[in-house]
């Protein structure tokens, strides 16, 4: 490995050692925006869209200046290497929720992924269509992303695309009480929801280190973005779709990241 892309692979399996000690938090859930001068009036569209975050105020300068945006254009993969990487989550109740800019599910308890000896706890996942992240230029027509916390406050971000295809059974359960008006979280009735179904079997991922892709657009932030895609159905896109419209940040420079390719194990 080379030495720059070996110093990057130390960087995301061992946050700890590299971030910035002043480096702002990102927040908990991706894109859920800290108290600002207009930092919440923000859109996928028109005078407020994202070629306008960064006039927003606050710490959403970043949008525009920061050197470690996200999503990006995935290309150019290096060989597999395998990971310290385990998926540990786990069956349990959750609540949903319309933001008015995506559906989130919040577990109760969803259980981690471990990197590196290093636990991030799964805090929520939500929906944006169509992809933010784009492979090999092929945008898919979802991407759910799992946002996780470790106890010392960095954020981790599982992205999982989905092609149109045939129907996810897996997920019929949350499709069934999406709420069709933004409003506070409401419990999910009699399912439990476990983070992995939603997931592809294989736990191979391309890895590189990004921001959130809302205000305030912090950076620090590991993205996993799974190599594999999963498939969902025409009908299952036109119904997040009418409640939701398009909500994805448009491809952002790579200013020289490394990539990497990594297989748990």
């Amino acid at each position: 490995m080379r030495p720059a892309l070996m110093a990057t692979a130390v960087c995301l399996l061992a946050l700890t050692a590299c971030s910035k000690p002043d480096a702002p938090k990102a927040t908990e859930a991706q894109g859920t925006a800290p108290a600002g001068p207009r930092l919440d009036d923000w859109s996928y569209s028109g005078d407020n869209g994202p070629e306008h975050w960064a006039r927003l105020g606050g710490d959403s300068v970043t949008c525009g200046q920061g050197k470690r945006q996200s999503p990006i254009d995935l290309t150019g993969f290096p060989p597999a290497k395998v990971a310290e990487l385990t998926l540990d989550y786990l069956s349990s109740t959750a609540t949903i929720q319309n933001t008015g800019r995506f559906i989130q599910v919040s577990p109760s308890n969803g259980g981690a992924l471990v990197m590196d000896k290093i636990s991030y706890k799964l805090k929520s996942f939500h929906f944006r269509t169509p992809s933010e992240h784009i492979i090999n230029g092929h945008r898919a027509a979802l991407e759910t992303q799992f946002v996780h916390e470790n106890d010392k406050g960095q954020t981790l971000i599982v992205s999982v695309m989905s092609d149109i295809g045939v129907a996810d059974p897996m997920l019929a359960p949350i499709w069934t009480f999406l709420p069709t008006d933004p409003g506070a979280p409401v419990a999910i009735p009699d399912v439990l929801l476990n983070a992995r179904d939603l997931m592809p079997a294989t736990e191979e991922f391309y890895a590189y280190a990004g921001s959130l892709t809302a205000p305030p657009c912090t950076e620090e932030v590991t993205w996993l973005v799974a190599a594999s895609p999963l498939s969902i159905s025409p009908e299952q896109i036109d119904v997040y779709q009418r409640l939701i419209g398009s909500n994805a940040r448009p491809a952002q420079p790579r200013n020289g990241r490394d990539l990497l390719h990594i297989i748990g194990g």
